[in-house]
């Protein structure tokens, strides 16, 4: 069986990661699987070594890049299935597919791309089979398959060293993360508040942002008014050494929804043994089965949050081993099981 796999993405970010991680999944099960991306950013000095990583999608979306692109895909020889990722991946795989004779898969990322236009209609018609990050996703009339974003456990995991020496930490001061990219109405304020208020529970606190972004500066100030920011660690963005990152916390916050809304770091956290304190979004519920009273709060609001962190915080280290073995489930092996039954039976 051949895969191809589309996303028209040039950084690692929304649906690029999860993506590519079902490609490694398939390929670590002996599926022949290949990711098609845009070329000459930053994703292609991450992975443009890699045999199977073509750089092949135009970065315009015009109807001569299109049929440049779809020329450079369609090259890349016979496949089972051409797998879209995104609305514009999905109008590529409808072409590439229909000249070399494969089935179209899609994975929808967000909900937002969930419409009920004639377009959009006409291209979840053409596509045999249809996948969703979130469980709460639905398409009328089509079964969709809930594949969660694929863990790389050989990165997350429970072991390994902490990043805690490299910003002053020691083992005995709480520390409680959040990541994401800093831009407006991504629940950072939300987070904030929290913390202030776990804070006034537990005053060695410490609270540790991973991400950059344009909005940081009015964070820093909601910061100075709540009279945290001398408890803030600014760690900036990271990747390479994202797992050092997670280990070192006690309590990951997850308080709004990202780009891609399958939740990856929830997942990402708890192979690392650390344990979510998230907000009652759609789609959670079926991350942490079980974990629903530890850790998914009765709100949205910075309170609920923040009174759930604090329940718990002095329990939080006695959960790694149990929350490491949960986020087993979906790792590369469960994932890449489900793919590939769906294709056959697609």
């Amino acid at each position: 069986m051949r895969i191809l796999h589309l996303a028209a993405g040039n950084r690692w970010t929304g649906a690029a990661a999860p993506a590519f991680a079902e490609v490694e999944a398939l390929r670590a099960a002996g599926i022949d699987a290949h990711y098609a991306y845009v070329g000459r950013y930053k994703l292609e000095k991450k992975i443009g070594h890699l045999d199977f990583a073509h750089a092949l999608i135009e970065k315009s979306q015009n109807p001569a890049a299109f049929a440049r692109s779809v020329d450079a895909l369609s090259a890349l020889g016979k496949f089972d299935f051409v797998h879209a990722h995104l609305t514009y991946d999905h109008l590529l795989a409808r072409f590439v597919a229909k000249r070399i004779g494969a089935g179209i898969a899609r994975t929808f990322h967000a909900r937002r791309a969930i419409r009920s236009d004639p377009f959009t209609r006409s291209l979840i018609r053409s596509t045999r089979a249809l996948f969703a990050v979130n469980s709460t996703f639905e398409i009328r009339g089509r079964a969709v398959v809930f594949t969660p974003p694929p863990l790389d456990h050989r990165q997350f995991n429970l072991h390994g060293p902490d990043a805690r020496s490299l910003y002053g930490l020691d083992r005995d001061t709480p520390l409680v993360t959040v990541i994401g990219k800093l831009s407006r109405g991504r629940g950072f304020e939300t987070a904030l508040r929290a913390f202030a208020s776990i804070r006034n529970a537990e005053p060695r606190a410490r609270f540790m942002i991973i991400g950059h972004g344009e909005h940081r500066p009015a964070l820093e100030s909601l910061a100075r008014d709540l009279g945290i920011a001398n408890e803030v660690i600014w760690a900036g963005y990271h990747e390479e050494d994202l797992a050092e990152h997670y280990r070192a916390s006690d309590i990951l916050l997850f308080t709004a929804r990202g780009s891609d809304e399958g939740h990856r770091a929830i997942l990402e956290a708890m192979a690392c043994g650390v344990a979510p304190v998230v907000a009652p979004i759609d789609g959670v519920q079926a991350l942490l089965r079980g974990f629903e009273s530890d850790c998914i709060a009765e709100s949205e609001s910075p309170e609920a949050i923040g009174a759930l962190a604090v329940a718990l915080l002095p329990r939080a280290r006695s959960l790694r081993e149990t929350l490491g073995v949960h986020s087993r489930q979906f790792g590369y092996s469960v994932s890449a099981e489900r793919l590939i039954h769906t294709y056959q039976l697609a």
